[in-house]
Formats: structure tokens, sequence, C-alpha cells
């Protein structure tokens, strides 16, 4: 069974939705990706597009267990501080 916090993470749970339609800065980034892809896409063979695709897919599933571990990481080091603070350690 995995953890709440996996569970969380992978979004099977949630508070709510967040969207980034509104990040000018997520907006630009994503349209730089799709200009890049279709640019790539228009130059290479079909051969060539299977390898990139592959790669791509590969990239994908890095890019998800690697921020699966920083969420559950970052969150297990939050409720620590929290406790620290709650314990009133070194309080103000």
């Amino acid at each position: 069974m995995k953890s709440i916090l996996e569970k969380f993470a992978r979004g099977s749970i949630s508070p709510e939705p967040r969207f980034t339609e509104n990040n000018p800065r997520y907006n630009s980034a994503l349209q730089l990706v799709i200009d890049s892809e279709n640019k790539l896409l228009s130059i290479l063979n079909e051969q060539q597009k299977d390898a990139l695709n592959a790669f791509l897919q590969a990239q994908s599933t890095l890019e998800d267990v690697a921020n699966i571990d920083r969420f559950v990481h970052t969150y297990r080091l939050a409720a620590l501080m929290t406790m620290e603070v709650l314990n009133g350690k070194n309080s103000i």
C-alpha cells in the first residue's frame, strides 16, 4: 500500500486542483516547448520521431518519480519543522 503522502503527491487525493494558466513564466516556457517540439517534428523522419518520443516518455517517467520523492521529502521536512514549533524549541 502506498503512503498517504505518495497518494497525495500522485493526485489520488487533493485538497484542490492547481492551475498555472495565469502564470506568465509558465505560459512562456510552455509555448517555447510547443514551438520547439513542432520544429523538431517537422524535420525528423519517422524513426527519429519514434526515438524522440521514447526519450520524452522516459524523461517524463523520471520527472514523475523525482517529483513524488521531492514532494514526500519536503512534506516530511515541513512536518518536522511544525513539530519543532509546536514543541516550543528555540521559541521567539
